[in-house]
């Protein structure tokens, strides 16, 4: 699943970049912040999409941890808890309210890895599940835009991804 994941991905960031004339691609890149089961942690992605129609997309996503989040286990003993990367692949429906402003909610399959050390012990593992949201896009100077969204990640255990980025489009 992994393998298909990152190909999927690759092949929508491939994508964004080569149609750049028609207008219905973008790439954009931010901050994200997960709150998994009681863990706080952030990343940076990378995004890539195309709008198939003015009210139907799919784009891919690549995530990197940057911060884990130290979590009380009891007695003393505390893990640090964090992402080291994820991947997803979803179909968007969208809603242009203006030319500046839309609203979407999205579908897919996300995969990722996280680790959690403590006491000298490292544990990695990894989940994957059904991912879907819901956000917003902003745009101003023309393809620049700001988009923020909220992802929940139907994992082994519950996740919340709320995102905030830079979108361009071609």
């Amino acid at each position: 699943m992994k393998t298909i994941l990152l190909s999927t991905t690759a092949a929508l960031l491939l994508a964004a970049g080569a149609s750049a004339q028609d207008g219905r691609s973008h790439i954009g890149a931010g901050v994200a912040h997960f709150d998994a089961d009681g863990a706080n942690f952030n990343a940076l992605y990378v995004r890539g999409g195309f709008d198939l129609t003015p009210f139907i997309g799919v784009e891919g996503e690549a995530q990197v941890g940057v911060q884990d989040d130290e979590v009380n286990l009891g007695g003393g003993l505390t893990a640090d808890v964090g992402l080291n990367y994820g991947l997803a692949g979803f179909a968007k429906a969208q809603f242009p309210v203006s030319e500046q402003f839309s609203l979407f909610a999205r579908i897919g399959y996300a995969w990722a890895e996280f680790d959690a050390s403590a006491a000298g012990l490292t544990i990695q593992g990894d989940e994957d599940g059904l991912a879907y949201g819901a956000g917003a896009e902003l745009s101003f100077a023309g393809p620049n835009a700001i988009r923020f969204d909220y992802t929940r990640y139907d994992f082994e255990g519950e996740g919340n991804v709320w995102t905030l980025g830079y979108v361009r489009r071609f």
